[in-house]
């Protein structure tokens, strides 16, 4: 017996196929982040080959296997793009940064850190408030000295938007189209090498050090207690054993810690320092 019109099953059949192909399309792109890590992973590898005395001082990993706790930190607070969440999941780094002809020194963060990360973007763990010009949506997945790299989560995509810091507005603009293509920009190396003897410092750098309470202790103790993880006896026990050394850096990096700093009123000193005394420096705290 013929079909009667619109009866049909063949909206069904189409339906399934296209879920079909959305799950291949998904697992391609998986296969790509995959194919990424493990290239950013042998990138640090050989970055250790030929600099082992400075790697062996200052280590730095690139794991694959994220912890529970972290990526039920982040699910619980945010509705993440499913291709993000599977980066979160196998890209844990410690101590890895990324230095390009394009990018200065590139921190993208992990599933632990991307709570930290947001801060002073959105939120300002000092004064513990919200910042009320920064876009609701917009959240932080890595940062260049300051300048922020974003994806939007009202979108459900991976677009990577990102704007200067410091210029007293927020000018975002489109710097990748997907995350895949973020990623790969990692990989671009910088046309002169990172540690040749004798070559030219491109850039400043700096020391800032809390040198004292200023006008309001507490403040200043509720500082060092949220940039050391530590609680409110150990940051009185750093504070009474100043100067605290709490950046070090490029210039630009230390512009909105002392406009923190600036706000509670404590004692700071910023101190320019050589490239050599940067390299030879590996913790926060003097």
């Amino acid at each position: 017996m013929a079909l009667r019109a619109g009866t049909g099953r063949r909206p069904r059949v189409t339906l399934e196929i296209l879920s079909i192909k959305v799950v291949i399309s998904v697992e391609t792109v998986y296969q790509e982040i995959d194919a990424v890590i493990a290239k950013m992973q042998a990138a640090l590898e050989e970055k250790r080959e030929q600099h082992p005395d400075h790697y062996a001082k200052y280590p730095m990993q690139l794991m694959t296997t994220a912890e529970d706790q972290a990526l039920r930190s982040v699910t619980g607070t945010w509705s993440l793009p499913e291709e993000y969440l599977y980066f979160l999941k196998h890209y844990v780094p410690e101590s890895v940064s990324w230095s390009t002809d394009e990018y200065m020194n590139m921190d993208i963060y992990g599933a632990k850190d991307l709570l930290q990360g947001q801060s002073g973007y959105n939120y300002n763990h000092v004064t513990d408030e919200v910042i009320a010009d920064w876009p609701r949506d917009y959240l932080v997945i890595a940062s260049d000295e300051g300048d922020p790299y974003c994806i939007d989560l009202s979108r459900g995509d991976t677009v990577i938007y990102t704007a200067v810091h410091g210029a007293g507005s927020w000018d975002f603009s489109v710097a990748y189209d997907n995350l895949l293509e973020f990623l790969h920009s990692m990989l671009r190396p910088a046309s002169t090498g990172e540690w040749e003897d004798g070559a030219d410092e491109p850039y400043d750098y700096c020391h800032v050090y809390i040198t004292g309470p200023g006008t309001d202790k507490i403040k200043t103790w509720v500082f060092i207690k949220k940039r050391f993880s530590c609680d409110y006896a150990q940051a009185k026990t750093y504070l009474e054993a100043a100067p605290l050394l709490v950046y070090k850096g490029l210039d630009s990096g230390a512009v909105k810690l002392v406009d923190e700093l600036k706000s509670i009123g404590a004692d700071y000193e910023l101190r320019q320092i050589s490239q050599d005394e940067f390299l030879g420096i590996g913790s926060y705290r003097s």
